[in-house]
């Protein structure tokens, strides 16, 4: 007679050969019903009998998110590889990394950020907020995803009202400055233009802003560009504001917020994906 197969008879091959095909949420989850999945001991002592017993000092769904960000990084095709966003910061967890690269390959996030007045919200790379005033030019934090052709849709979620602008920017992939000035940004798109199909035509980038500030904390801006028609339609929570760019939009871009001074407050906005309207 076999014993029966629960969590608890798994064997540690088991579990490893299952959580490849896990999120990081039913990670979290095992850790927290299963002591012997997510049990921390912070004594010096117990991690290192630990490490003995199974080659390593932390949890088991520790060491399942350390290997799924590993054969990331050891992938040469994979576009992350290098990236410090899966890179292990301070004290945090594997666990936080691994939730890292879930949002980097499944959602819009905040991969890259120029300027100084803009930052993350609590190392959040889907939230950012105004950090300081910008005196001269500006600041832009730009999505991971390049977008080239066919339609596409983000949603982006007010956490703090302000002058917030979304929108899409080009990609700026070798841009080396630590801010943007208008007129240099300008000519950096001309000359790529010249080599880069992706720059092609005139307009470089194009933010909505809620000029009549009626923009409250909760609401929802959604935007659908459509690359075949160069066309940007506007969304506020579901419901259609209008095609507010009719044309022009062309060649690769890539979603994209900057944020500008609002007197004491530090407004800030949360970037996602949403069902396409009308799609």
């Amino acid at each position: 007679h076999d014993s029966p197969f629960t969590m608890e008879t798994c064997t540690d091959d088991n579990i490893f050969a299952i959580t490849p095909f896990l999120l990081p949420i039913d990670l979290a989850n095992l850790a927290l019903v299963c002591k012997r999945y997510g049990e921390q001991n912070n004594d010096t002592s117990a991690k290192l009998a630990n490490k003995r017993q199974r080659g390593w000092p932390w949890s088991m769904m520790e060491e399942a998110s350390r290997r799924r960000v590993s054969l990331v990084k050891d992938d040469k095709d994979n576009p992350w590889r290098d990236s410090d966003l899966i890179s292990i910061r301070g004290e945090e967890s594997w666990m936080a990394v691994d939730h890292r690269l879930y949002l980097l390959t499944s959602s819009y996030v905040f991969r890259r950020i120029i300027g100084s007045a803009i930052s993350r919200v609590s190392d959040d790379i889907t939230h950012v907020q105004l950090r300081r005033r910008e005196t001269v030019g500006f600041s832009v934090a730009i999505c991971q995803e390049v977008m080239k052709a066919g339609k596409h849709y983000a949603e982006f979620t007010i956490t703090e009202p302000g002058k917030i602008y979304m929108g899409c920017i080009r990609p700026i992939h070798d841009w080396r400055k630590k801010k943007i000035r208008h007129e240099e940004f300008g000519a950096y798109c001309r000359n790529q233009s010249e080599s880069d199909p992706g720059y092609v035509g005139n307009v470089h980038q194009y933010y909505y802003y809620d000029d009549r500030h009626s923009l409250k904390k909760g609401d929802v801006i959604g935007m659908l560009l459509d690359l075949d028609k160069g066309t940007m339609a506007v969304y506020k929570n579901g419901a259609c504001l209008g095609v507010k760019m009719e044309r022009g939009l062309t060649g690769h871009y890539s979603w994209a917020v900057t944020i500008n001074n609002s007197g004491f407050t530090k407004p800030s906005v949360r970037i996602g994906k949403g069902l396409t309207p009308g799609g």
